[in-house]
């Protein structure tokens, strides 16, 4: 008889661990691991993140329905999201537009001009301290995927092995700062990707209400809400609040570096 009760004692414990992990997963924190460049240098490959899921209110997990309201998603903001286009697929961007915010893009310097519905410029977004980036940026043509890079001229200074070394500013919304990186030596080839709004000039958006608009702090490798529109919120899933860990594959070697300098809050 003992051993059975000890039996149903570890059966309960198991499942009762196994509900609150589900539950700290579903509605409270979850570990999310960055596969990508397009958040740069805020994000690296291979960081190992949490986000705080109850930020923005608990959501029902089959319908995305808020039933607990929390607070509101506010500019700066680096969240984790359902891609609105295949809803299986979870994207990591920065919120830059708010609903009702006009949102324009100027293609040349990558830096982001904000008004409101009366067309009176938000004194929100600062730019300071251009200079070269210790990021490079891969360059390549592949004919079989149709990808190309084109140069502009007079870019060979900024050219090293293959790369060619991104720029980068401190960009300030309201009293958050962040670095941002943009390549000016890489000729624009893709306005027809460009999503337009209707009624809007291209590189000018309006946010839709319970929409926002998002993007990578890497300006110039980064799919985002330039090119496929708003997130709503309902596909909101949490902000990111915290590295843990970084790992990542030593290049030409069978082993994994841990890099723990990564450890740190996420601004």
């Amino acid at each position: 008889m003992k051993k059975i009760q000890f039996l149903k004692n570890q059966i309960f414990s198991i499942i009762f661990i196994i509900l609150l992990t589900l539950i700290i997963r579903l509605f409270i924190y979850e570990p999310f691991f960055i596969p990508s460049e397009s958040m740069l240098p805020t994000l690296n490959i291979g960081d190992f993140i949490i986000v705080n899921k109850f930020i923005y209110g608990i959501k029902n997990p089959f319908n995305s329905k808020i039933f607990i309201k929390n607070k509101l998603p506010q500019r700066g903001d680096i969240v984790v999201f359902k891609y609105p286009k295949n809803i299986k697929i979870n994207y990591i961007k920065r919120i830059i537009g708010l609903p009702g915010d006009i949102i324009f893009y100027d293609i040349t310097n990558k830096q982001i001009v904000l008004y409101n519905n009366k067309y009176i410029k938000k004194d929100i977004f600062k730019y300071k301290e251009l200079k070269k980036s210790k990021y490079f940026k891969k360059i390549f043509q592949n004919i079989t995927q149709k990808k190309y890079v084109f140069l502009k001229k007079n870019s060979i200074k900024f050219y090293k092995f293959g790369n060619i070394r991104y720029f980068q500013y401190t960009e300030y919304i309201n009293k958050l700062s962040h670095k941002i990186l943009f390549t000016p030596e890489i000729e624009n080839k893709i306005n027809e990707k460009i999503y337009k709004q209707k009624n809007f000039p291209l590189y000018t958006w309006i946010v839709p209400k319970r929409c926002y608009f998002v993007m990578g702090d890497n300006r110039d490798d980064s799919l985002d809400s330039r090119y496929w529109g708003f997130v709503h919120e309902k596909y909101l899933l949490g902000k990111a609040i915290f590295i843990w860990l970084n790992i990542q594959k030593t290049e030409h070697l069978w082993f994994y570096k841990i890099k723990f300098n990564r450890i740190s809050k996420i601004n």
